[in-house]
C-alpha cells in the first residue's frame, strides 16, 4: 500500500500553497467564485443589508446609507460577494460594485460608468441586469389599453432572453428601432416620471451585445459612439457628461423602482485608493462626498461602503451631515471565532486535497496543523489574513527537504510569492476597455516601476500622472535619452473614443507641445483612426510627420500584464506586500521594463 504522505509531500512541493491564494475578495472576484467563504461569518452584516433592501423595496424607506465597519481581514468584501450571489440567484434587486477611482475630479462619472457596467453581469439564468430592467419596462403595459397590441411580447417578459430572441426573429433592424419608439410612447402613458431618451437607451439593451445595444450602453456610460445621434439620442460634451452623471444614476434608480427593484451600490476598499497631492480630501472623503450627492438626488437606492476604523474617522471629520447619511445604518464585522478559523483551514485543505487527488480521510484532522495552534491565533482576535499568512508559512516550513539541499532564501521566497500572485491574477484580471482614465492610470503606475537604469535608451526621472477632467494629457514622462544625449518629456494621451469630434479635441490638446512643455507627443489607441475622420487623420499626420510624435497601438495582451501589476500595487497589503516591495519585485524581474507597450511609448519614433 502506498504511503499517503508521499503524494502529499510531492503535491506540497510542486503545487500552489493553498494558504497563499488570496484570502480577500478583489473587484474582479466579487462577481465570480471565491476559493473559500464562511457563510455564517458576519451574518449580522448580511441581515442588515437584506433588511434595508426589503425596506426600500416595500417603500418604507426611499434611500438608505449603510457603513460596514471592520478591521482588515474580517470579511467585509466576502459579504459583498455573498449579497451579489443571492441577488444573482433570487433577484429582487439590482447590484453594482464600484472599484477604485483614478481621477478625483471625475468620481461621479466613474460611479456612473461602473454602475452601468455592473448591470451587464448575468443572473443564474444567463440574463443581464439590464435585460431584466428593459423587460420589466415592457411588462408595465400589462393591464393597460396597449396590452392586446403587445400581448406576444408581454408573454415573454418574464424570460428576457426569450423576448430578445423573439424580437430578433420577428423584426428586422429598422423595425426594431420603430418598435422601441412605439413601445416607449406606450410606456410613458403610465410612467410619467421616466425620461424618454433614457428609457430608449435601456430598451436598446434588451438586445444584449448587438449593435443596437452597444449604442444604448455607450450613451448610458458616457462614452462617445458614432451612431448616438443617428439613433435619436442626444450628444453631450465631456463637461456636460460629467455634470449629468448623477442624473443618469437617478434615472437608473427611477427605472428600477418601477419594478420594485432597489439599486444596491457597493463601494469597497476606500482606504486603498491613491489620491494625488493636489487634492485636499482623502480618497474616503471623496467617495463619501459622491455617496452624499447620490443620496440627495436619488431614490430607490442603497449606498453601501466598507471601511476600516481609521478610514471612517476621516469621514467623521466631514461636515454638512455627510457622515450621518453615509452611515445612516452602521454595522460592524467581527473577526472569525476559533471554530470558524478551524473551518476555514479545513476548507483550504479540502481544496488542496481535491486539486491534487488526495483523500482527506488518509490524514489526521487538519494535517499538517494542530487545532490548538489555530485556536490560539483566533484567541488573539486575528483576522483571516493573519491566519492565512501563518498557515502559509507553516505549510512551507515543515516541508521535507532532501539532505544537502539548502532551503530557499527568505527574500527569494517573498519574490516567489509575488510571482505566484502575479501569475494567478494574470489569468483573471480584466482590462478596463473604453475607459481612458483607468487605462492611463495603469500605464502611469507601471511606467514609474521601470528601474533607474531605464529601458529603450531612456532613463526615467519622473512620471507625472495628470488627474483632471477634459481632453488634456494623461501623463508626462520625463527622462534622459542616453543615445541622443538629451532630455525628453513625453506627453501621453490615451484615447479610445469612437467619435471624430472628441478625437479632434484630444489631438488638438496633444499637439500643444509648448503649453505642456513636452518634447514629444504620444497617442495610445487600440484601433486605427478611421479614414472618414478627415480632420482627425490630418491631426494624426501632424503629430507624427511634423511634430515628431507617435501613435502607439494599445494591445490587450500587452496592457493586461500591466493591469495585473497595477492591481497588486494598489492592493499590496491585501496580497501580503508593501508597495515598495511590489516596486522592487517589478524592477528586479523587469516586468515593466520589458513590457512591449511601455517600451514602445518610451522608444524614439522611427
Amino acid at each position: 500500500m502506498t504511503d499517503p504522505y508521499t503524494p502529499f509531500e510531492e503535491a506540497r512541493k510542486q503545487q500552489p500553497n493553498p494558504f497563499k491564494l488570496k484570502p480577500i475578495v478583489s473587484a474582479d472576484e466579487v462577481w465570480g467564485e471565491v476559493v473559500t467563504d464562511l457563510p455564517d461569518l458576519n451574518q449580522q452584516v448580511d441581515q442588515t443589508i437584506y433588511k434595508a433592501i426589503s425596506e426600500v423595496r416595500q417603500k418604507y424607506s426611499d434611500k438608505i446609507g449603510i457603513a460596514v465597519k471592520g478591521d482588515r481581514g474580517t470579511g467585509k468584501s466576502h459579504t459583498i460577494h455573498r449579497i451579489w450571489k443571492t441577488i444573482e440567484r433570487e433577484g429582487g434587486a439590482v447590484f453594482a460594485y464600484i472599484p477604485q477611482f483614478t481621477n478625483a475630479s471625475r468620481i461621479d462619472s466613474h460611479v456612473r460608468f461602473y454602475l452601468s457596467l455592473s448591470f451587464k453581469h448575468q443572473d443564474v439564468r444567463g440574463v443581464t441586469q439590464w435585460q431584466q430592467l428593459a423587460a420589466s419596462m415592457i411588462a408595465t403595459l400589462k393591464g393597460t389599453e396597449f396590452e392586446e397590441k403587445y400581448q406576444p411580447y408581454l408573454e415573454k417578459c418574464h424570460h428576457p432572453e426569450e423576448l430578445r430572441k423573439y424580437l430578433i426573429q420577428n423584426l428586422n433592424q429598422p423595425q426594431r428601432y420603430e418598435f422601441i419608439d412605439e413601445v416607449i410612447e406606450a410606456i410613458l402613458e403610465s410612467q410619467h416620471d421616466l425620461d424618454f431618451n433614457f428609457l430608449k437607451a435601456v430598451l436598446f439593451l434588451i438586445f444584449r451585445s448587438a449593435p443596437i445595444a452597444q449604442v444604448g450602453m455607450a450613451w448610458i456610460q458616457g462614452i462617445d459612439h458614432p451612431e448616438t445621434k443617428q439613433r435619436g439620442l442626444p450628444e453631450f460634451s465631456q463637461q456636460e457628461q460629467d455634470a449629468k452623471s448623477i442624473w443618469f444614476i437617478e434615472q437608473i434608480c427611477k427605472l428600477a423602482g418601477v419594478s420594485s427593484r432597489p439599486v444596491l451600490i457597493c463601494f469597497d476598499q476606500l482606504d486603498q485608493v491613491s489620491v494625488g497631492n493636489d487634492c485636499g480630501d482623502s480618497a474616503a472623503q471623496i467617495v463619501a462626498s459622491c455617496i452624499d450627492r447620490i443620496y440627495f438626488q436619488c431614490s430607490n437606492v442603497l449606498l453601501l461602503c466598507c471601511v476600516i476604523s481609521d478610514t471612517w474617522k476621516e469621514i467623521e471629520q466631514m461636515g454638512s451631515g455627510i457622515p450621518d447619511r453615509v452611515g445612516q445604518r452602521s454595522v460592524a464585522t467581527n473577526p472569525p471565532t476559533s471554530d470558524q478559523m478551524l473551518e476555514l483551514v479545513k476548507l483550504r485543505l479540502a481544496w488542496f486535497h481535491s486539486k491534487n487527488n488526495l483523500n482527506s480521510d488518509d490524514y489526521p484532522n487538519l494535517y499538517p496543523f494542530d487545532a490548538n495552534q489555530i485556536r490560539g491565533i483566533a484567541s488573539k482576535a486575528a483576522g483571516v489574513r493573519d491566519l492565512m499568512k501563518w498557515c502559509a508559512e507553516q505549510f512551507d516550513s515543515v516541508e521535507i527537504v532532501d539532505p544537502g539541499t539548502s532551503t530557499r532564501d527568505p527574500i527569494n521566497n517573498k519574490q516567489q510569492e509575488f510571482l505566484d500572485s502575479y501569475s494567478e491574477l494574470l489569468n483573471r484580471v480584466s482590462v478596463p476597455e473604453q475607459n481612458d482614465d483607468q487605462l492611463a492610470a495603469i500605464i502611469a503606475s507601471t511606467m514609474a516601476m521601470i528601474p533607474k537604469c531605464g529601458t529603450e535608451n531612456v532613463i526615467i526621472t519622473s512620471v507625472t500622472h495628470i488627474n483632471q477632467a477634459g481632453h488634456d494629457l494623461h501623463l508626462i514622462i520625463e527622462g534622459h535619452d542616453s543615445l541622443q544625449q538629451k532630455t525628453v518629456r513625453i506627453g501621453v494621451r490615451v484615447s479610445e473614443t469612437l467619435t471624430g469630434m472628441t478625437f479632434n479635441a484630444v489631438m488638438q490638446r496633444l499637439l500643444k507641445y509648448a503649453k505642456h512643455n513636452i518634447t514629444r507627443g504620444c497617442l495610445v489607441r487600440s484601433t486605427p483612426v478611421p479614414l472618414s475622420w478627415k480632420k482627425g487623420k490630418q491631426l494624426e499626420e501632424k503629430l507624427v510627420q511634423e511634430q515628431g510624435g507617435e501613435v502607439v497601438v494599445l494591445k490587450k495582451d500587452e496592457i493586461k500584464p500591466l493591469a495585473a501589476l497595477h492591481q497588486i500595487y494598489e492592493e499590496a497589503e491585501n496580497y501580503g506586500f508593501t508597495k515598495q516591495e511590489v516596486i522592487d519585485f517589478v524592477q528586479e524581474l523587469n516586468l515593466a521594463a520589458k513590457n512591449p507597450l511601455l517600451c514602445e511609448i518610451l522608444s524614439a519614433p522611427t
